[in-house]
């Protein structure tokens, strides 16, 4: 078992969420050569030996859960992930499923050291995660590209400090993600994506739609996220209504949900479709938690704003209840360089070659 170390976002005294970040490996002296493993079967299955000098399951095959976990103990492997529907089937362990402790055997695939994930395409490699909890952690510097991640699910199960964040892929390190599609996940906070403070992310020519989430249906960034050719689309927000989370804290941020003071870049893309109860259907941008506090005190304590850069991006046919129908922002920055498209003048463009109500 290996101890889970939290980062934890506050508002006042009240933890919003928790997301799992590992200890450093030790340092064992010597540099490993690069590993390239190919998985065997699509079945769900832990490693015999994850420490050992193959991929092999007690039947011996590769599993892509026992894929990981050799990758985890071998930093810069290569995991060939060929066509297939590879559904995870192992709960996760119910000793450890509201605490501090993760279990690699079990549960989502912890991806904790150096790694590349190489599907055979986005309709042809499918990563499931069967509702049974999310998809991936990501805590290292990890790539991921030409498969689907669906099926996770990060949802609240009424324990305040549960890791629920995440449906798709929760990241905690550097990912990358190239020809990825993220949909059909669910989680209270980033449904298909979440990017947690310490973390950093990029992704091409990618596509996320379909999540739903209680603060960002699509993708929640509270540190450096860059998209380029990359779609976010039709994912939705439903405030949850939490006892421990008041109103404004949830229910905004249809696509994107901005939280931190890293810097926000969208390059020839789309945020499309997407909707929010409370606001921001397409992007919402605010100071961590701090935008529900009354004007005064935020104005003296806000940490920093969140800003967003856009070239050439497609923002429009979002919907909210409360307003900011493609775009909202509390203290928060709208840069744009050019070239983007909005059906309403939510989100500030007014740069050369950008066209508002079209």
């Amino acid at each position: 078992m290996t101890v889970r170390r939290f980062v934890e976002i506050t508002c006042t005294a009240t933890a919003l969420a928790s997301i799992w970040i590992p200890p450093a490996a030790a340092d064992t002296g010597s540099a490993q050569a690069p590993t390239t493993v190919v998985v065997s079967t699509t079945d769900d299955g832990a490693a015999a030996d994850p420490f050992g000098s193959d991929c092999r399951t007690r039947s011996g095959e590769c599993t892509l859960r026992a894929a990981v976990q050799f990758a985890d103990a071998h930093p810069g492997t290569t995991i060939m992930l060929p066509a297939g529907h590879y559904r995870l089937t192992i709960p996760p362990n119910p000793v450890n499923i509201n605490g501090p402790l993760v279990d690699p055997t079990a549960g989502d695939l912890d991806v904790t050291s150096d790694t590349t994930i190489l599907g055979a395409g986005q309709d042809q490699t499918i990563v499931d995660g069967n509702h049974l909890d999310r998809v991936f952690v990501t805590a290292a510097s990890v790539s991921l590209s030409g498969m689907t991640v669906t099926g996770g699910n990060a949802a609240e199960r009424e324990i305040p400090l549960y890791d629920t964040s995440g449906g798709g892929i929760a990241n905690t390190g550097k990912l990358a993600l190239d020809h990825v599609t993220v949909t059909g996940n669910a989680a209270d906070y980033g449904g298909g994506i979440f990017n947690v403070p310490v973390a950093d992310m990029v992704a091409t020519d990618s596509i996320v739609t379909g999540n739903a989430g209680g603060e960002a249906g699509g993708v929640r960034c509270d540190n450096t996220c860059t998209f380029t050719r990359t779609t976010i689309s039709d994912n939705h927000v439903i405030n949850p209504g939490r006892w421990y989370r008041p109103g404004g804290f949830a229910g905004r941020g249809g696509g994107l949900d901005i939280r931190g003071v890293g810097l926000v870049v969208l390059i020839d893309s789309a945020v499309t479709g997407n909707s929010a109860t409370d606001g921001g259907g397409g992007i919402n941008i605010a100071p961590a938690y701090l935008d529900t506090l009354p004007y005064q005190l935020t104005d003296a304590v806000n940490p920093g704003m969140g800003h967003l850069i856009l070239r050439g991006t497609t923002i429009s046919g979002n919907t909210s209840v409360l307003g900011g129908q493609n775009c909202k922002k509390v203290f928060g920055e709208i840069t744009s360089t050019g070239g983007n498209t909005s059906n309403d003048a939510s989100c500030d463009l007014t740069a050369a070659g950008d066209r508002v109500n079209p």
